[in-house]
C-alpha cells in the first residue's frame, strides 16, 4: 500500500530525532502526512507484514459497543489493552506504595507500577465510551461491561446520531463523532490518539475522514488504517452505500527508535496486491449489534512475514 509506505519512507528520510513522554526517541514530522486510499483499490490492510484484522476487529466491536472493561477484550484473546488501565484505580495503590517503602528502587517502581496497571480491569472512559455516552457520567460497571453509565446521565450516542443523520440527511457537514473529551481524561488509560472522524456521502458512496493526534508508523497507524476502513464498510452496510475514500489527517508522525530497523525492513519489500473484506448478510443486525466474531470474511490476504515491536508506553 503505497500511501502508507510513502509516509513510513519520508519519516525515515526527512524525520528529526525527538524525545517524548517514554523515554525512547522518535524520528519525527510534527507537522504530519496525509493519507488516502480508494476502497475500490481493495482493503488497506498492509501486505509488507503480516497483520491479525481478527484481533483489530474486535477492538472496533469493543469500542463500537462502548465497552471499557478490559476482561472483555482478553477473553476473546485480544491482548491490545492488557498493559494499561484507569489510572484513578492504580494510582493511589503506587503512591500509598511507594510513600510506605522509601528504599525502592527505580526498577521496583516500574515494576510495581506495570503490575498495577495491568492488573486493574476498568480502561476508564476511552473510546468507546465517549462514542457512545459522550458527556455522560462515568460508572464503573464490572458485572455489566456495556452498562458503564449512571442511567440518569448516559450522555450522547454519537455513534447512533451519526448512523441516523446518515440516513435522514446523507449531504450533512456534521456527521462527527468525537473521542477527545478533557473533562474525563483524567479517568482514561490513555488520552486518545485517533481523536474524531468525520463521514461524508457523495454520489451514493460513504467516504470517511480520520483525525489522529499522535502517529506511531510502524505499530500503531497500520492498524488505525484496517480499523477505520473497517467501520468506514459497517457504516456504508448499515446505510445502503458504497465504500468511497478513506483518509487519515495524520499529526506528529513519528517512528520510535528501537522500530527503526523494522521500517527499513518493511519498506524494502515489494507490496502484494491487496485483500478484499466481506460483511456477510448473514448474522447481520445492523452496525451497533455488529461481531467481529462473525462479521466479516477477510479474502485473498498474502502478506510478508511479521516484523514485531516493542510499544511504547
Amino acid at each position: 500500500m503505497k500511501a502508507y509506505l510513502d509516509i513510513l519512507n519520508n519519516c525515515l528520510n526527512n524525520g528529526t530525532i525527538s524525545d517524548n513522554r517514554t523515554g525512547i526517541k522518535t524520528l519525527r514530522i510534527p507537522w504530519g502526512a496525509t493519507f488516502e486510499h480508494d476502497m475500490s483499490d481493495g482493503f488497506p490492510l498492509v501486505t509488507t507484514k503480516k497483520m491479525g484484522l481478527k484481533n483489530i476487529a474486535t477492538e472496533l466491536e469493543f469500542f463500537i459497543h462502548g465497552i471499557t472493561d478490559k476482561k472483555w477484550l482478553t477473553d476473546r484473546k485480544c491482548h491490545i489493552w492488557d498493559e494499561w488501565s484507569n489510572p484513578t484505580k492504580w494510582q493511589p495503590k503506587y503512591e500509598q506504595t511507594v510513600k510506605s517503602n522509601p528504599n525502592m528502587t527505580d526498577d521496583e517502581k516500574t515494576e510495581l507500577k506495570n503490575k498495577l496497571m495491568s492488573d486493574e480491569r476498568d480502561l476508564g472512559p476511552i473510546y468507546g465510551w465517549q462514542w457512545r455516552h459522550f458527556g455522560g457520567k462515568y460508572f464503573w460497571n464490572p458485572v455489566a461491561p456495556q452498562k458503564n453509565f449512571e442511567p440518569q446521565y448516559p450522555g450522547i450516542d454519537q455513534l447512533a446520531n451519526a448512523i441516523n443523520t446518515i440516513k435522514k440527511d446523507p449531504n450533512n457537514r456534521r456527521i462527527i463523532v468525537n473521542a477527545w473529551n478533557p473533562v474525563d481524561q483524567y479517568q482514561m488509560a490513555l488520552p486518545p490518539c485517533h481523536i474524531m472522524h468525520q463521514v461524508l456521502v457523495h454520489n451514493n458512496k460513504l467516504n470517511l475522514i480520520w483525525t489522529q493526534r499522535s502517529c506511531d508508523m510502524f505499530l500503531g497507524i497500520p492498524y488505525n488504517i484496517a480499523s477505520y476502513a473497517l467501520l468506514l464498510m459497517l457504516y456504508a452496510k448499515e446505510a445502503g452505500l458504497q465504500p468511497g475514500v478513506l483518509r487519515g489527517e495524520l499529526h506528529d508522525v513519528h517512528i520510535y527508535e528501537n522500530h527503526i530497523n523494522q521500517a527499513r525492513e518493511q519498506i524494502s519489500r515489494t507490496p502484494y496486491k491487496l485483500p478484499s473484506v466481506e460483511i456477510p448478510d448473514e448474522n447481520w443486525n445492523g452496525m451497533l449489534n455488529w461481531h467481529a466474531n462473525d462479521g466479516f470474511k477477510l479474502k485473498d490476504y498474502i502478506c510478508h512475514e511479521r516484523l514485531r515491536g516493542d510499544v511504547a508506553r
